[in-house]
């Protein structure tokens, strides 16, 4: 089962949630100028994923930072770093299907601050 956690807009420091959600998103590739491999931008996963956790949990993130350009093959994995509340969480993303020129990833976002 995926975790995403969710993040508290209230001013009170009220916890943050956990919810039971998969979320999976589906993204253009984009080949690697030359060469035969494909990806999806670094800044195109972290606008998507954010659009994505925000729809699923109400509230935007405060940043979403991930390493570099995600690669379009099934099992790739990542793992960015998601701020919410001054907070910092590890964001995982894998890779769950390449099809037709298009990436369809997963996020998991653990429990604990990594901070």
């Amino acid at each position: 089962m995926t975790r995403i956690r969710a993040f508290s807009g209230a001013t009170t420091g009220a916890a943050l949630l956990v919810l039971p959600l998969g979320l999976f998103l589906s993204l253009s590739l984009t080949a690697c100028g030359g060469s035969s491999k494909d990806y999806v931008q670094e800044k195109t996963v972290e606008r998507i994923a954010t659009e994505q956790l925000t729809n699923a949990i109400g509230v935007t993130p405060e940043g979403l930072d991930c390493p570099g350009d995600l690669e379009g093959k099934v099992g790739t994995e990542m793992t960015c770093v998601l701020t919410s509340e001054g907070e910092k969480y590890d964001a995982i993303i894998t890779v769950d299907d390449v099809d037709g020129g298009r990436v369809r990833f997963k996020i998991d976002v653990p429990p604990n601050a990594t901070e």
